[in-house]
């Protein structure tokens, strides 16, 4: 296949041609006029500005810190190196089989060189570079004579918008080949960009920090804004959620009637406490008032926070647009009166969702009762529900009790893990959701019950359904509404906002001053997969907080369990997750066709059949 390459240096017509990305490369040498027997000048930089490329790409460099030696681990001592490029083509870092890094130097492969199309020809790099896509260049397909001993694959790589940063490489020498080297080099490539944008994560955290009060107040506290004549003119999502009201039920009223105070809350002094009336909401407020520079009062600003007695009340944050996306529409599911079904996996917050929307509905002033169905035994569960009538079994109370349904009355119930609930008591809560009146055991009255209904399962109700195991007409009376609460690992980023809360949570309960968290604690946070959500999360913080020895947070101070995940997860596994997502792209980008794929990867179209079946991917 040699002759290909030396019929087109030669101007000579041939049947036959390499591949086209190599065939384009090939044209762009010849009209940059590039000598293909031998580079006549290597761009080498010198020591200070490659020093200086360095820095300016030292996120690049940190992202891939240990990535590279990871690649070369894979390696197993075989005679490749692994090299990465900064945006222009010149490499930046070179590591790799001692004996053949000495060979590649004699072609300057090697840091401060560029090896982009124009100084150097064809080659891996600076193809990469040229396509925007991941290459291979092996032996002859090198346009320079000088470089045939090489065979090399390299993939770009892309900040989160797509913006090229560089290129990763492995090289080593002709006759020296492995179908899965070009796999191995995509994975690098994702690994390093993963990093990249957990790092970019990090930094927009750091970059928050310095008014992390104030984020405090929006995320967790609520905000209040008064003019000279006492009316509400602004108050965050938080400060509407605390006093249990809607928006448009605060917006341009009295603050004092708001808050169900006496006092005029535009004039108190600076720093003034105005505690809310045991009618509303358990709260503190504080205000601090606005004055021009002559001293003539402009108006007040005040901050909402939880009393000891709401110690218990979970508020929710999360910069992830998920997390934005799920409580608007629980804000809309709010606005009406249909039974809602919050959907998500255990731990995620599905009550936190369902007083939200209690908070936020028409029924705000109404009670708000909560029962989870798994927890009650099946025996107990329709007493618990409905209630019971005066000795209507030993051991009941006398006069009876009411049930879930009557403590809800005009207000909201919220029956949890409804997928749980037993046969028997599914077909009673459906003659409730009918006829909005419910006997209680051992009963012959009837009382109405005016309560909605807000349910939430961590199951799949359809697959119930189909299995007999729950009601299809109860499935579609309470599937009216439905709301789904995605996993934590779906919205990492809420991750950044949920830890400060948790450990400044943590702090108050257990007595202790507050604490920092790591850079590198975050960093390991973000990796794992939390399957048990928020809660799990929640729990973690707990415990390192409980156990931590100084006032900053960090690796050590993780549980074994969620160390133990993020540090030995298994190279096999990973490797087939990339691999297969490497499959689909090539097959993306040729729109399915196989053997252009399988050009791309630089295998064959046997062994890319059977990796697709490997990886359950229809062709």
């Amino acid at each position: 296949m040699a002759k290909l390459w030396q019929r087109f240096v030669n101007g000579e017509q041939t049947d036959e041609e390499p591949d086209s990305v190599i065939l384009r490369s090939w044209h762009r040498c010849r009209e940059n006029r590039l000598d293909f027997q031998q580079v006549a000048r290597n761009d080498l930089l010198p020591a200070n500005l490659l020093q200086q490329r360095v820095e300016e790409n030292e996120e690049l460099l940190q992202a891939a810190k240990d990535v590279l030696p990871f690649l070369i681990r894979y390696l197993k001592g075989r005679e490749f190196i692994v090299l990465l490029c900064d945006h222009d083509g010149y490499v930046l870092k070179a590591l790799g089989h001692p004996t053949f890094l000495s060979k590649a130097q004699t072609v300057a492969l090697s840091p401060g060189a560029n090896w982009r199309e124009e100084a150097k020809g064809t080659n891996a790099i600076g193809t990469a570079l040229s396509e925007r896509q991941a290459v291979k260049v092996l032996g002859w397909e090198h346009y320079v004579r000088e470089n045939h001993f090489l065979n090399c694959w390299a993939a770009p790589i892309k900040d989160a918008r797509g913006e090229l940063l560089g290129v990763l490489d492995i090289s080593g020498a002709c006759g020296i080949t492995d179908e899965r080297l070009c796999e191995l080099v995509l994975m690098g490539t994702r690994m390093i960009e993963q990093n990249l944008h957990v790092n970019e994560l990090q930094n927009s955290y750091r970059f928050c920090s310095a008014g992390i009060k104030m984020a405090s107040q929006m995320l967790r506290d609520g905000f209040v804004t008064i003019n000279n004549r006492g009316e509400i003119t602004e108050i965050n999502d938080a400060g509407v959620y605390m006093l249990g009201k809607r928006r448009e039920d605060v917006l341009g009223r009295p603050a004092a009637e708001v808050f169900e105070s006496k006092t005029n809350v535009a004039f108190y002094g600076e720093g003034q406490k105005l505690p809310v009336s045991e009618s509303g909401t358990p709260l503190q407020s504080s205000f601090n008032q606005v004055k021009d520079e002559k001293g003539d009062f402009l108006g007040a600003v005040g901050v909402l926070q939880p009393t000891l007695q709401q110690k218990e009340q979970t508020f929710w944050l999360g910069r992830s647009e998920e997390t934005k996306k799920s409580f608007q529409n629980g804000a809309k599911a709010a606005s009406t009166l249909s039974t809602v079904l919050i959907q998500g996996e255990s731990g995620t917050g599905k009550e936190v969702m369902a007083r939200y929307v209690h908070q936020m509905s028409p029924r705000h002033r109404g009670p708000f009762v909560a029962l989870n169905c798994a927890a009650i035994p099946q025996t107990l569960i329709e007493s618990e529900l409905f209630g019971y009538a005066d000795g209507s079994f030993t051991g009941a109370k006398k006069g009876g009790q009411p049930g879930k349904f009557e403590m809800a009355q005009n207000g909201t119930i919220f029956l949890d893990e409804v997928g749980d609930m037993p046969h028997n008591v599914q077909a009673t809560l459906l003659r409730v959701l009918q006829e909005k009146e419910i006997y209680r055991i051992g009963d012959t009255k009837t009382r109405k019950v005016n309560a909605r209904i807000i349910a939430a399962t961590n199951q799949d109700l359809k697959k119930l359904v189909d299995e007999g195991r729950f009601r299809l007409d109860l499935y579609y009376r309470l599937k009216v509404v439905t709301l789904n609460i995605p996993p934590l690992r779906e919205r990492s980023e809420d991750i950044l906002d949920l830890v400060p809360y948790f450990v400044h949570k943590a702090c108050a309960e257990q007595g202790r001053s507050a604490m920092a968290v790591s850079d590198a604690l975050y960093k390991r946070l973000l990796a794992y997969g939390w399957p048990g959500n928020i809660r799990e999360l929640q729990n973690c913080v707990e415990s390192m907080v409980a156990l931590a020895e100084g006032n900053v947070l960090g690796e050590d101070d993780l549980p074994l369990e969620v160390a133990s995940a993020t540090m030995a997860e298994d190279t096999c596994s990973l490797l087939e997750k990339q691999t297969r997502q490497v499959i689909l792209e090539a097959l993306d980008k040729t729109k399915g066709k196989i053997a252009p794929a399988a050009r791309m990867l630089g295998i064959g179209r046997t062994t890319l059949y059977r990796k697709m079946e490997e990886y359950n991917i229809k062709g």
